[in-house]
């Protein structure tokens, strides 16, 4: 029985947004703050999207990518195989995860968005409090994606799963014309020997990494996933 999706509700309110971008081959066009943000109130996806859930998806909307470059290429004959069925959904880019979004009439997250909820509302380093703990996640030393739901003492105070290690997840679309990038947050559980493109591993609460969106082929990567949110009006 594969794991269904839950979501929970994050009460909306206001934080001082401060995160952390590493730069080493170019800035982030973002602003790092500190600065006050409000946030809607929302319901969060408890999992990032898994493999069962985007088949299930594929099979309900009749997606096609229009470039299918390594669309979903860990997959056979266009579906996952048996254990892999759990795992977050990856080999899938920006225009992908929108679909999915889109057609559950749900969202990607903002940048500032997913910083708020998984810090909860102590504002804590990590989903599930101040200090690093490798036994609340997927580091590297597993060499592979895990179930969403392996770690479950790695949830925040909401009740919200896999935030940190495993996949990066994708927020929303920056474009300001010049530049079109989206912002990773969580950290995976690999580390690639080089680090001058990309910082590998878990990531804190406050720390995103810039990816630039270039052809949808290289868009779609092994260990970059996405959960959704649905917002609402502050109850």
């Amino acid at each position: 029985m594969c794991i269904k999706q839950e979501e929970i509700f994050v009460p909306g309110g206001g934080f001082i947004y401060r995160v952390l971008h590493r730069i080493m081959e170019g800035d982030c066009q973002c602003d790092h703050g500190p600065l006050w943000a409000e946030v809607m109130s929302m319901y969060v996806d408890k999992y990032p999207v898994t493999n069962a859930m985007y088949y299930d998806f594929l099979k309900q909307s009749g997606y096609i990518p229009k470039d299918s470059a390594n669309f979903l290429r860990h997959w056979v004959n266009m579906k996952p195989s048996q254990e892999d069925m759990d795992k977050p959904v990856v080999w899938i880019s920006y225009n992908d995860a929108c679909a999915y979004a889109d057609f559950y009439n749900k969202s990607l997250p903002t940048d500032i968005e997913w910083q708020y909820f998984a810090s909860g509302s102590r504002r804590l380093k990590w989903p599930w409090g101040n200090e690093y703990d490798k036994s609340k996640l997927n580091a590297d030393e597993y060499g592979s994606i895990t179930p969403v739901n392996t770690f479950s003492s790695g949830k925040n105070e909401y009740g919200i799963l896999d935030l940190c290690g495993n996949a990066w997840e994708m927020t929303q679309l920056y474009d300001d014309g010049m530049h079109r990038f989206m912002l990773l947050r969580g950290g995976s559980y690999y580390r690639a020997p080089d680090f001058w493109h990309a910082q590998g591993g878990p990531c804190a609460n406050d720390s995103h990494l810039k990816c630039p969106l270039l052809n949808e082929g290289l868009n779609r990567n092994s260990n970059v996933g996405f959960r959704c949110i649905r917002r609402v009006a502050n109850e």
